[in-house]
């Protein structure tokens, strides 16, 4: 059984192949969300670092509102339409 060779019949392949390439796409989208979960995760967390780094009340709001934007766009939320205007702070000096 080593060598054997099988043969089907050509509807049977392309329902084989169309399922393998069903199953690769879902993977693709699967690391896609992954990737993307990651990046607003990391996101989040820097934002929260540099908040608490701050000595300055309105430059931890710049962060705090980088973070809350964020939210907002990776949960496809109008930011505006949900809750108005945003105290965005002031972005601090480099």
């Amino acid at each position: 059984m080593k060598n054997a060779t099988v043969t089907i019949n050509y509807e049977s392949f392309q329902s084989i192949k169309q399922k393998a390439d069903k199953y690769d796409e879902a993977v693709r989208e699967r690391e896609d969300i992954l990737s993307k979960n990651d990046e607003f995760i990391e996101t989040l967390c820097v934002c929260l670092e540099k908040a608490n780094e701050q000595k300055v009340s309105a430059n931890k709001q710049y962060f705090i509102a980088e973070g809350i934007k964020a939210i907002c766009n990776r949960f496809d939320i109008n930011l505006k339409d949900e809750y108005g205007e945003l105290d965005e702070g002031k972005e601090p000096k480099k």
